[in-house]
């Protein structure tokens, strides 16, 4: 039963990607959001950090 499973996992990994074929990809391009909170907790760690 194990070697069965084994090899079902070994077949699902190998046809993750597929030749030809396209994925999105996410791009930090247009993240302003997501760089604002990164931007405000650094001001907090270094603010905790010069106490």
């Amino acid at each position: 039963m194990i070697q069965l499973l084994a090899a079902e996992l070994a077949n699902e990994e190998n046809n993750l990607i597929k030749s030809g074929a396209s994925y999105p990809v996410w791009s930090p391009y247009d993240a302003v959001d997501a760089a604002n909170i990164m931007l405000e907790a650094l001001k907090a760690e270094n603010s905790v950090n010069h106490e």
